[in-house]
């Protein structure tokens, strides 16, 4: 019997690939399906949930309570998701996850788990949390110094390290990791989970 994954508030399934990949039953609740109308099967395995971090940012003055309150809702139903999951059984991890540098740790608290995605390998800086129950993964590099480089992703402002959320969609010609995915805006290409972090996490949570 095939092992069940679900995505919650999933885009590209970036988080899940190693999983499908694997053959496990990924199952995606995105916005045609809705979390909110979402109850989940039994015996779910693992749920990885990427409720939308634009209400929780503190870039460009993002910061009202209204947005707050809305970034919310989809956090308390993949929690919600989450518990029903545990109610049925057979649930082994869980992990939410939502940029480090957002507010959502004032509402849940200190993350389980930070990284960033040159600490796994791929060359670039987009500082994730994850809260949840999981085994978190080894990171493999230490210094910036130590990871293989690749041509053609810009730097800003003098900064040595390439960031993500300053790059475009067309920038995924550069990076072989994303090579299998085919991101429609410049937000959907930033969403994308790295790919080599991503199987590490698929490793420590078989």
């Amino acid at each position: 019997m095939q092992k069940i994954i679900l995505h919650l508030c999933a885009d590209t399934g970036s988080d899940t690939k190693p999983y499908r990949d694997a053959g496990y039953n990924v199952i995606l609740v995105g916005s045609a399906i809705g979390v909110e109308n979402y109850h989940p099967p039994k015996d779910v395995y693992g749920i990885i949930a990427n409720p939308v971090c634009t209400e929780f940012s503190v870039a460009r003055g993002v910061h009202r309570a209204s947005n707050s309150e809305r970034g919310m809702f989809l956090v308390e139903q993949c929690l919600r998701i989450v518990s029903e999951c545990n109610e049925n059984g057979g649930l082994k991890f869980w992990a939410l996850e939502n940029p480090a540098t957002g507010r959502l740790r004032k509402f849940i608290g200190k993350p389980s788990f930070t990284y960033e995605p040159w600490e796994f390998g791929s060359p670039w800086t987009k500082r994730t949390a994850l809260w949840g129950r999981f085994n978190a993964p080894e990171k493999p590099y230490k210094r910036w110094e130590e990871v293989p480089m690749i041509q053609g992703l810009p730097t800003y402002q003098g900064r040595g390290k390439p960031s993500l959320a300053k790059m475009h969609k067309a920038h995924v010609r550069f990076i072989p990791e994303f090579s299998c995915f085919d991101p429609q805006s410049d937000m959907e290409f930033r969403s994308l989970c790295p790919q080599r972090f991503a199987q590490a996490f698929y490793e420590a949570n078989l």
